[in-house]
C-alpha cells in the first residue's frame, strides 16, 4: 500500500519536479536524453488532456504522473509514468484510480491504455510523449500484468511500420475482379464515408468505433487540404466498395526524412481474406512515391498480425507494436 497523495497537474509550479520525474523513467528504460522544460510546455498546453501527479506526504518531488487524453465521446487514452524508486509499492494504482474517475467524469465508457509489445510478448515501452501524448506504459511485462489486475482487458493492436525511401516496390497485382480508383475519380463523399465506418467500426482505435462520429460533414474538413488523388477506394467484381485508404504526402519543402504517412489499408470484415491489403497498400505507396522520394510510414489499428507479416514481406520494417488495453468505466 502506499500513502501517495494524488492531485491535479500544476504546468508552471510543478514543471521542476516534473522534468526530474520524466528525467529518471527515462534513464531507467534506457534513454539517456533528459526532459527539458522547453521540451514540456508545448505539450502541456494541449487540450483535451487532463494530469494527474503523485506525491509523498512530506516530499518535494513528484513520484509519478497520469494523463488522461479525451478522444472520442466514448474513449478517454490514458498513460501512467511511475519513478523508478516508487514501482511494485502502489503508486500506479492510486494514478489508475484517477484516471479511471477522470474518464469516468467525462461520461466515457472506455478507458484504453497501450503497453509496448515484442514479437514475443510485451517488451519495454515507450519513453515519449507521457506529458502530452499518451504512449505506452512503462516497464511493460509489469504494467500487462498490472493493467490485468485492474480490470483491464486486450482489445486490439496499434503498429507503425516504415518503408525506407531506396526500397523497390512491385507493381500491386489485384485479385481478378478488384482494383482501386482515387476520390478524385469517384467524388462520392457520402460512398466514402459508409465505407470507412464499414472497414474501422470493428478495429479497435479508430474513431469509427463510434457509430455515427464519422460523418460526411466532419469527413469533408478533414479531407479538405488532402490531395483526394492520394485517397483511394477499392472496388470489387460487382462494382460495390469493398477498401479504402488515405495518403498524407510530406511538404515539398519538408526535411528529407519526414515520411509521407499511408493510413492503414481498411477492408470490409467480408472481404479481409481476399488478398486486397497488399495491392492497396502498394497502389497507395507507388502514389506516394510519385510525390518525392521519402521514407513511408504506415500506420495501422486492429489489424493482425498476419497482415502485418504482408506488409513485412513487401520491405516494410516494423517500428512500432503495442497492445490495447481497455476498461470499460462506465455504460
Amino acid at each position: 500500500m502506499t500513502d501517495h497523495h494524488v492531485r491535479p497537474l500544476e504546468p508552471e509550479t510543478d514543471l521542476p519536479a516534473l522534468v526530474g520525474l520524466l528525467t529518471a523513467i527515462r534513464q531507467a528504460e534506457g534513454n539517456p536524453t533528459p526532459a527539458t522544460a522547453d521540451e514540456l510546455r508545448p505539450a502541456l498546453a494541449q487540450p483535451r488532456f487532463r494530469r494527474w501527479v503523485a506525491t509523498e506526504p512530506g516530499g518535494d518531488g513528484l513520484d509519478g504522473l497520469a494523463v488522461l487524453f479525451h478522444q472520442t465521446p466514448d474513449r478517454c487514452y490514458g498513460d501512467i509514468r511511475v519513478h523508478p524508486a516508487w514501482r511494485r509499492r502502489g503508486v500506479g494504482r492510486v494514478l489508475g484510480d484517477s484516471l479511471a474517475a477522470g474518464a469516468a467524469e467525462l461520461k466515457t465508457r472506455y478507458l484504453t491504455i497501450d503497453v509496448a509489445a515484442g514479437r514475443t510478448g510485451v517488451a519495454a515501452g515507450r519513453t515519449g510523449g507521457a506529458a502530452g501524448q499518451t504512449g505506452g506504459a512503462a516497464d511493460s511485462p509489469d504494467a500487462l500484468r498490472f493493467l490485468l489486475s485492474q480490470g483491464f482487458r486486450y482489445r486490439g493492436d496499434p503498429w507503425v511500420l516504415s518503408l525506407p525511401a531506396a526500397a523497390e516496390l512491385p507493381a500491386p497485382v489485384w485479385p481478378l475482379g478488384y482494383g482501386a480508383r482515387s476520390m478524385a475519380e469517384v467524388d462520392d463523399l457520402p460512398l466514402f464515408v459508409d465505407l470507412c465506418n464499414a472497414t474501422f467500426g470493428d478495429l479497435w482505435g479508430h474513431h469509427e468505433n463510434t457509430p455515427g462520429l464519422v460523418t460526411v460533414e466532419n469527413m469533408a474538413e478533414a479531407l479538405a487540404d488532402a490531395d483526394r488523388a492520394g485517397v483511394l477506394i477499392v472496388f470489387g467484381p460487382n462494382g460495390a466498395p469493398v477498401g479504402q485508404c488515405r495518403t498524407f504526402p510530406a511538404a515539398v519543402d519538408a526535411p528529407p526524412d519526414m515520411p509521407h504517412v499511408l493510413d492503414q489499408p481498411g477492408i470490409v470484415p467480408e472481404q479481409r481474406a481476399s488478398g486486397l491489403h497488399v495491392p492497396l497498400a502498394l497502389t497507395a505507396a507507388h502514389w506516394l512515391r510519385g510525390q518525392g522520394a521519402r521514407p513511408i510510414r504506415l500506420e495501422s489499428w486492429g489489424d493482425s498480425a498476419e497482415t502485418i507479416v504482408q506488409y513485412e514481406a513487401l520491405g516494410f520494417a516494423l517500428v512500432e507494436h503495442e497492445v490495447g488495453m481497455v476498461r470499460e468505466v462506465s455504460r
